[in-house]
Parts: structure tokens; sequence; C-alpha cells
């Protein structure tokens, strides 16, 4: 976490901007004025803090960066939900083929007790949620039984209950994905595009429960 968002924060710039100045930063944060400045202005450039007369505010982005930094905490020593925030991508079509196998159906209907629209969403991770799915998948996943059809084997799919854009749903990876750490499937008893009137490149946040 950064500690000057932190300080800037505990001293309200949230909510108002605060007079504050870098020999002050300096010698709260236990550095050179110097270096406090440059810090203020790599902020600034990030569009993290904003100056207005001589004042200090933090920015809706600044706010989101500890909003996430304290998800993640709250998720470690509470154990809490994990959000996962991405991009929706186009898929190569093998989610809605692989979904529509009756294994992978019945499987889905009796483990996580929905009817699965036959398709994926797939969502491209924010840099700053990859670490997340690391997280995620430190949990134990249900496991969605692999089967014979037609003189093919399909592979197990692990799932993790989650809820987006208040439908419930799960995030599915299957034991073979031509996916990287980067991406994650999400299936739902509706169709996700439509009902959520998402297009490539609409941003989605995921909650995955404890």
């Amino acid at each position: 976490m950064d500690e000057l968002l932190l300080l800037l924060a505990k001293r309200g710039a949230l909510v108002a901007p605060v007079r504050l100045t870098t020999s002050e930063i300096g010698q709260l944060l236990g550095m050179s004025q110097q270096n406090a400045s440059v810090r203020l202005r790599s902020l600034g450039k990030r569009g993290m803090v904003e100056r207005r007369a001589g004042c200090l505010k933090l920015a809706a982005k600044a706010e989101s960066a500890l909003r996430s930094e304290f998800s993640d905490l709250k998720g470690l020593f509470e154990g809490g939900s994990i959000r996962l925030r991405g991009r929706v991508v186009k898929g190569l079509g093998e989610g809605r083929f692989f979904i529509s196998l009756p294994g992978y159906r019945k499987a889905i209907e009796e483990k996580l007790g929905f009817s699965p629209y036959p398709g994926t969403l797939n969502l491209e991770l924010l840099p700053e949620h990859v670490e997340r799915r690391l997280e995620l998948r430190s949990r134990a996943p249900i496991e969605i039984s692999g089967f014979s059809y037609r003189g093919k084997t399909y592979g197990p799919i692990e799932a993790y209950r989650c809820r987006v854009g208040g439908i419930d749903g799960a995030v599915v990876f299957p034991r073979r994905s031509q996916h990287g750490l980067s991406v994650i499937e999400i299936i739902a008893p509706v169709h996700l595009m439509g009902e959520l009137k998402l297009k490539a490149g609409s941003e989605l946040e995921v909650e995955v429960p404890a």
C-alpha cells in the first residue's frame, strides 16, 4: 500500500482538500523533503492526487486503489470474498461447445444448482487483479467431473461460485485451457453479455464469496 496515499487518506483528503507541505510529509513519513516532493509529483502524474489552491485532494482513482488494497487485506486476514475486475474479451467459441456437452451440463446442474447457458464469458483481468486470481486458486474448488462422450475423453473442471452484475454464476477453470493467467471464464444460467448489456472491452467486476 502506498504510504503517502494512506497518509493523505488519514488526514481526510478523501473527502476534502487538506493543507500539507512536502516538508511535513517528509517528516511524517521519515523521508527528505525532496523525496516527498518527487513522490507527490508522481502520484499527480498518475491521476491519484489533485492540487487545489495549495491543498491536496485524493482523486477517485486513489480511492479505488485504496479500496482495492483494503479488500485484499481484509480477504487475507478474514478469508472474505475476492473481487476480480477485468474487461470482456472475445473467446474462441470453445466454451459454447464444451458447456453444451451433456456430461458437463448434468454435472454443473448437480454441483452448482443451475442449468448453464451454452457459452462462457471471458474476462481479461486488470493487471492489479491477476494476483487475486492466484489467491482464488489457492481455495478449494467445486469439482466438476470429467467424462467420456462419443469416444472422446473430457477432463474435469474446477469451479468457484460467483456473483456478477447481480447474477449468480461460477468462475470455471478447465483442466486444459487455452487461456493464460490473465483470463478467467464465467458461466451462468443466462446469457451474461445480453443480460448485462456488455460488449468487448466492457469493464466488469466479479465477486467470489468466502
